[in-house]
């Protein structure tokens, strides 16, 4: 019995925040992105400039979702130059764990990306700087 409880609390270890951290990395590299080739191919701007002003715009709008709600995704627009844009995109995760230590808890997780908009929308991963925040 004491083997089955040691078992069944190293399954239970906390991974809440890389869990997080791994759901902003998919909105990053996977929802991201295509959400934005299909900004640029909506406005169909010209120049690699042109491209450039529209994601930002868009981006820094407000009410724009990716995934069904913005309570579940959201981003912040943190410089860039030419035709990249540096971002950091937050996901919020809810524990799926029915055992403590995460039963019930929630947390946001943060991704960095630089996203290349000369072309097709490519993202770059880059280390969160410190004193990124943790939340949007």
């Amino acid at each position: 019995m004491a083997v089955l409880t040691v078992v069944l609390l190293a399954a239970g270890c906390s991974t809440l925040q890389q869990d997080a951290d791994a759901e902003a990395g998919r909105v990053a590299d996977l929802v991201l992105p295509t959400a934005l080739d299909d900004v640029l191919a909506r406005a169909r701007p010209g120049s690699p400039e042109r491209r450039r002003a529209v994601v930002a715009r868009w981006l820094e709008g407000r009410g724009r979702s990716v995934i069904g709600s913005r309570a579940n995704a959201d981003w912040r627009v943190v410089g860039g130059e030419g035709t990249s844009i540096r971002v950091d995109v937050y996901a919020f995760w809810e524990s799926g764990d029915l055992l403590p230590p995460d039963q019930g808890e929630a947390t946001w997780g943060v991704a960095c990306r630089v996203y290349d908009v000369a072309g097709r929308v490519t993202a770059m991963r880059v280390e969160c700087p410190d004193g990124t925040p943790p939340g949007p």
